[in-house]
């Protein structure tokens, strides 16, 4: 578990509001776009891999992305991020996802140990101890992570600003998933009976912001591959089989049958669902597709 929070970054969207703009001509810094063209009998889509967080600085998107997606007929990401607030959303997540039962807390899990721990980091994250008690672990997480962003923000993360950008080519947006799913995916991974182990492994705010950085830093170099860790225990291979394996496993068939329909479908999905064995771009090679990494 020494990279709890990069993995969260890398496979699950967390929802924030779309405040940015592309006003600036060209990008800051030369970010080295994981975007694919998947293609099998004269049929394709394009695939983009991206992080939930990022820099101003990382835009706008290069012409290429841009040309593929005013080609595209939709835009495919994860969840539906801005949806979260609405009141559809709100009626259909009632509050036995996120809190406890009334007569337990957070601490009814822990060892003193532990609970020493969730003290601490809720002090350096400066997170109210006590209104963590209420809440389920997979919410006491995501708080965590959100609290540790530092000056790399979800308004612009990837899957936010490509939102952004088919919005202003009126090219429609469909999701791979409801955020009720995502939020179910969480609660199977991060379940009360795992809080010692999972508390005890919440890194200080320092590392957490240096872990995040450097998924920042590899994801501009284009070091994907080094986003993609071996398990090495039963935690993380329950984390990578349930956030990322089986999602992939699903969101392949999907892929497959965008391809097969002859529209051209732009999707973009977290960078950690690319690579290694059972990453998406491997999948597609097995059954028999083109892989071809765009250039300029």
């Amino acid at each position: 578990m020494n990279r709890l929070f990069t993995v969260l970054i890398c496979a699950v969207l967390s929802g924030c509001s779309i405040t940015a703009n592309q006003a600036r001509k060209e990008a800051q810094i030369d970010v080295k776009w994981p975007i694919y063209k998947i293609e099998k009998d004269n049929n394709f889509m394009y695939l983009l891999g991206t992080i939930h967080i990022g820099k101003e600085e990382m835009y706008p998107f290069p012409k290429k992305i841009g040309q593929a997606l005013k080609e595209s007929k939709y835009l495919v990401t994860e969840t539906d991020a801005t949806g979260i607030m609405d009141g559809d959303y709100q009626q259909s997540v009632n509050k036995e996802m996120y809190f406890l039962k009334e007569d337990e807390s957070l601490n009814d899990f822990l060892s003193k140990g532990a609970e020493g721990i969730l003290k601490q980091r809720a002090e350096e994250y400066n997170l109210d101890y006590q209104s963590l008690q209420k809440y389920q672990l997979w919410f006491v997480m995501s708080l965590f992570l959100s609290a540790g962003i530092d000056e790399l923000s979800a308004d612009y993360g990837v899957d936010k600003k490509i939102t952004e950008l088919a919005d202003t080519h009126y090219v429609p947006n469909k999701y791979l998933e409801t955020p009720k799913y995502q939020i179910e995916a969480m609660r199977k991974v991060y379940t009360e009976k795992d809080a010692d182990q999972v508390i005890k492994q919440i890194p200080t705010l320092q590392e957490s912001q240096r872990q995040l950085w450097q998924l920042y830093s590899d994801y501009i170099q284009g070091k994907f591959d080094e986003q993609v860790d071996q398990p090495d225990d039963d935690f993380d291979y329950k984390q990578n089989k349930i956030l990322v394996e089986d999602r992939n496993k699903i969101w392949v068939e999907k892929f497959e049958s965008y391809i097969g329909s002859g529209d051209i479908y732009f999707v973009a999905v977290g960078v950690g669902h690319l690579e290694g064995e059972s990453g998406i771009l491997a999948t597609f090679k097995k059954n028999g597709f083109v892989v071809k990494k765009i250039s300029e």
